[in-house]
């Protein structure tokens, strides 16, 4: 059996939410949301991170290519003076208005005319010789 006090009276709940609605009707019995911890950046250091991060990382004055989000900590840590978490980052990118983006893994020294033309013309001559030969 549990002790008395372990769970709140369901009875005092409910009339709990009676008096609300008494008082403030149904928008009054929405739940309202915590607002939890403070920013650590203001919205004009926000801002500023957007401008920074428009920019590349080799401007920026870090000897990368590409912006990641330990990355970026370390920029905040510089700029702002506060300490973010890597993980952390990316929920603050997508607040400003950033996206998770992948580079594609292209070779910069591909063609894609040279591959058009080899899917349009070598390709189909391959496929011919593999169905009219024992392939």
């Amino acid at each position: 059996m549990r002790s008395a006090g372990t769970y709140p009276d369901p009875y005092q709940t409910v009339r709990g939410w009676r008096r609300i609605y008494r008082v403030g009707g149904r928008e009054a019995l929405w739940m309202n949301r915590h607002p939890g911890r403070p920013p650590l950046l203001s919205e004009p250091d926000r801002e500023t991170l957007a401008a920074l991060l428009l920019q590349t990382p080799a401007e920026c004055g870090f000897d990368k290519y590409l912006w990641t989000t330990q990355l970026i900590a370390d920029l905040i840590k510089r700029e702002f003076q506060v300490s973010y978490h890597n993980d952390h980052v990316g929920k603050l990118l997508e607040r400003i208005g950033f996206t998770h983006q992948k580079p594609a893994r292209r070779a910069r020294e591909r063609d894609e005319v040279k591959i058009e033309g080899w899917r349009r013309e070598t390709w189909p001559a391959l496929l011919k010789k593999a169905s009219n030969s024992t392939a």
